[in-house]
């Protein structure tokens, strides 16, 4: 007896744009395609693989081709060319993909494309549902409202990287000689894209208008205590830190507060005290040039925090195990 879940490809091929457009309209939402040249004709193919809400495709022209519609309303878009590229107007936003850099399209704005001649690329299509409750879930929060993604990702980057071996993974199941594909396979597969995006690229949620990260990795985090272990002497900026390892200041905040329970300047400011006792004690440093050696130029906080920190002066610990 023959397996009821399972989900099986279909492909739709047409030579004259208005067909093309007509299955878009059905398949999507309101599509307008447009020629860039007089010809209506096209090399239009189109292999889709359906689950619940959501869908994996593959998508072409053939010829350069435009394309407007108010927008998605109910998904997310994922988009990676094979070849070609698409020069975007997204909103207020003018975005070009290529290979090599992906768009992630969120409900919402309206948009106009240009496919350039020979396009070919993966779409993956996220239901917007599962986007707000996996963000829910993760944030340990109510649902509030669709976070609006950062729409380009580069794919040269280490979760670029992971956004390809996944998106692989569904495009394995689009091939011609593919079996038949398992509810259950998709579920776990299309999880780890959502986990990925809201990890990994900023967005804007409900009414703020500041780009953030959900939160930030373990990765991260080492990252973050790196640059403070060894660059402490250095005039430090959260919010440059953040920039620099891919998160957002407030992932970086709250990521400290998850992993070490501390903020970010109470660690560098440990940090910064135990290197400066250390030259005190051991290299008999005199309390000012230690200071200055671990990045701090006001003498008196200098003194105040090494006595909060390790209960005496630094003029009384410089003879200490002497």
């Amino acid at each position: 007896m023959a397996d009821v879940s399972a989900l099986k490809v279909k492909e739709t091929r047409a030579t004259v744009l208005g067909e093309a457009e007509a299955h878009l309209v059905s398949s999507y939402c309101d599509h307008r395609l447009a020629p860039a040249c007089k010809t209506e004709t096209v090399d239009f193919r189109h292999r889709h693989l359906q689950f619940e809400d959501s869908g994996f495709n593959f998508l072409q022209y053939g010829q350069e081709v435009s394309v407007s519609s108010r927008g998605f309303e109910e998904f997310y878009m994922l988009e990676m060319p094979l070849a070609g590229g698409v020069d975007i107007t997204f909103g207020t936003e003018r975005l070009r993909s290529q290979p090599g850099k992906a768009l992630i399209l969120s409900p919402g704005p309206k948009f106009h494309s240009r496919w350039r001649e020979g396009t070919r690329q993966w779409m993956l299509q996220i239901d917007r549902k599962l986007v707000e409750e996996r963000l829910a879930q993760i944030a340990r929060r109510r649902r509030s409202g669709n976070p609006i993604f950062n729409p380009v990702i580069d794919l040269a980057t280490p979760h670029g990287r992971h956004f390809t071996f996944l998106v692989q993974i569904f495009s394995d199941m689009l091939a011609e000689t593919a079996d038949p594909v398992e509810h259950e396979a998709i579920s776990p597969l299309l999880t780890s894209v959502v986990d990925e995006l809201l990890r990994n690229i900023a967005f804007t949620s409900g009414a703020s208008v500041v780009p953030e990260r959900l939160q930030a990795s373990p990765r991260h985090m080492k990252q973050a205590m790196d640059i403070l272990k060894s660059r402490y002497a250095e005039r430090l900026v959260m919010s440059a830190i953040a920039n620099e390892i891919g998160i957002s200041e407030r992932a970086l905040y709250d990521g400290f507060h998850t992993y070490y329970q501390r903020t970010p300047h109470e660690i560098l400011t440990r940090i910064r005290m135990e290197e400066a006792r250390r030259l005190i004690r051991n290299d008999g440093l005199p309390a000012a040039q230690a200071a200055r050696s671990v990045g701090i130029h006001h003498l008196g906080r200098f003194s105040a925090t090494y006595k909060d920190t390790f209960g005496v002066l630094p003029s009384a610990d410089i003879h200490r195990d002497r």
